[in-house]
């Protein structure tokens, strides 16, 4: 393996003084290669990178950059990372007949009383979905 590694190595070096774009030699190298690599992306987008491939359902290793990266973002954006965090990564997605059915099982005075410790605003923001759904079941 460490002789394969070697001459990929050899034979991408020889590419790039060829003059080989880079995005093309290394298709020979071996998958145990680190390679260097700039990226350029903005906010939305490496949140959305981050969702997807810190998902338990992602390739371990990617989800090892992931972790790193996201430690980086929470370092650099705290309270963008915070409300991220709460928002997005660690809520739950339902698909439409998910949350009709679970809107369906609600009890809406229950709920009212259990939504009073959210802000105002989560507070009317979750009652008017939580309506819509039950509506558009025929419901209360």
């Amino acid at each position: 393996m460490t002789n394969v590694s070697a001459q990929a190595r050899e034979d991408y070096d020889g590419a790039l003084e060829a003059g080989i774009a880079r995005e093309l030699a290394r298709i020979g190298l071996t998958l145990n290669t680190y390679t260097e690599w700039y990226w350029k992306i903005d906010l939305h987008n490496l949140l959305h990178f981050l969702r997807l491939r810190s998902d338990g359902h992602a390739q371990a290793e990617i989800r090892a950059y992931a972790d790193v990266i996201g430690n980086v973002v929470e370092q650099w954006v705290p309270h963008t990372w915070a409300a991220w965090t709460e928002h997005v990564r660690d809520a739950p997605r339902l698909s439409a007949s998910a949350w009709l059915a679970l809107a369906g099982c609600l009890d809406p005075d229950a709920l009212a009383g259990a939504l009073g410790a959210l802000p105002e605003r989560e507070r009317r923001e979750t009652m008017a979905a939580i309506t819509a759904a039950w509506a558009a079941k025929g419901g209360v």
